[in-house]
């Protein structure tokens, strides 16, 4: 079961079962949207406001990097 948690901006927490997901704008001039994994803390995290969502993305850049990701490439199309 899909259920969307929060939504600031272009950023939207969603739970799919036991499961966490960010779909995210992760453009700066164009649109780039992604759907990332997150752990349960960071949708909890994200959901306790505003500072603690950017604070969330932030994180997940990091992550992404280390991992050899370019968090800056779209990875997702938005199903209709």
């Amino acid at each position: 079961m899909k259920k969307k948690l929060f939504t600031f901006n272009d950023l939207e927490i969603w739970q799919e079962g036991d499961r966490y997901f960010a779909i995210y704008d992760a453009g700066a001039h164009q649109v780039t949207m992604r759907k990332d994994e997150i752990t349960e803390y960071e949708a909890n995290l994200a959901c306790s406001g505003r500072g603690s969502a950017i604070e969330m993305l932030f994180g997940l850049e990091k992550r992404l990097i280390k991992l050899g990701e370019n968090p800056y490439v779209s990875n997702f199309t938005k199903e209709p």
